[in-house]
């Protein structure tokens, strides 16, 4: 069956089913770009679906609450999953259904995750949330954020298992990641300046965020791709790169002549960028494998599956 490339809405989702699906690739873009994905980012993520994956594009949310959102923003996925399997169904696909009801945690090499901008914060967050699997939630915030957010996880977790919000065995994949304050949250500089002078930022704020993501055991299933001339990001990615240097897979290099915006596109869109995404997917999966070494021989199966597409 030949492969369309069409999103649908599905529970407040863009969805791209692919009919021979070796993987899902999760994509949140960032601030205002990232609240249409189907349209600002269709090409490039045009290229990730044509390599055999399901796209599920998440509309950004703006907030000042960035541990709300992204918990709710998982939370949502485990319904989205089944009605994505029901979907496939209906529109007659068959082969590989079974990954949309399997456990994204439990070590196959089929669930990814992709950002840009600032929507890379949230799936910092989430990573960072994952630990707690292993150890207490308050050890896991401790020395870096109050009693206040730690309220507000347990809050927007509602009774819900850690492990249904976790991103364990699941690898990142992060486009000029962005980790910044209320300055980006509010795209007005002046109103911007106005609600810094009263006191307020986003939550975990610059220091917060940076402080967790140092003090976490995780963040070793990650690459990074960065652009030369981007501005925006280039503060987070050297940061990335002094503290993260020992748990990513390769050493960040920045695409060339490339400014912040390089994964917009619609029609027609960046090619070279395209490439090193897939390219750096298949690497994420083959380090998940090795970890993994069961998973080996489904892995042979989805690679003849890929070299069909």
């Amino acid at each position: 069956m030949t492969a369309e490339f069409k999103f649908i809405p599905l529970q407040f989702h863009w969805v791209a089913i692919n009919p021979k699906p070796i993987g899902v690739v999760y994509f949140i873009g960032g601030a205002f770009f990232g609240t249409f994905p189907n349209l600002f980012y269709r090409y490039l993520l045009k290229q990730v679906f044509e390599r055999g994956y399901t796209i599920i594009a998440i509309p950004y949310r703006f907030t000042f609450r960035h541990w709300n959102v992204s918990i709710e923003m998982v939370k949502d996925l485990i319904g989205l999953r089944k009605a994505i399997y029901e979907e496939a169904k209906f529109l007659g696909y068959e082969d590989n259904l079974e990954l949309y009801l399997e456990d994204p945690t439990a070590g196959n090499p089929n669930y990814f995750w992709m950002g840009h901008s600032l929507g890379c914060k949230y799936i910092s967050l989430l990573e960072v949330l994952s630990d707690v699997e292993n150890t207490e939630l308050e050890q896991v915030l401790s020395g870096c954020v109050g009693k206040n957010q730690a309220e507000d996880i347990q809050k927007s977790l509602n009774n819900t298992d850690i492990h249904a919000v976790s991103l364990k065995n699941q690898p990142s994949l992060l486009l000029a990641p962005v980790i910044a304050g209320i300055d980006s949250a509010i795209p007005i500089a002046a109103l911007a300046k106005l609600v810094q002078s009263l006191g307020l930022d986003v939550q975990p704020n610059v220091q917060e965020t940076r402080c967790l993501i140092s003090n976490s055991n995780l963040f070793r299933l990650l690459e990074i791709i960065a652009f030369a001339k981007d501005l925006q990001a280039k503060d987070t990615v050297a940061w990335f790169i002094k503290e993260l240097s020992q748990q990513l897979l390769k050493p960040v290099v920045p695409l060339a002549n490339r400014t912040h915006l390089a994964p917009l596109g619609w029609r027609n869109g960046d090619q070279e960028l395209a490439d090193n995404v897939i390219k750096s997917i298949q690497e994420l999966r083959a380090k998940l494998i090795s970890c993994y070494p069961q998973s080996q021989e489904k892995e042979e199966v989805l690679m003849k599956m890929i070299s069909e597409h």
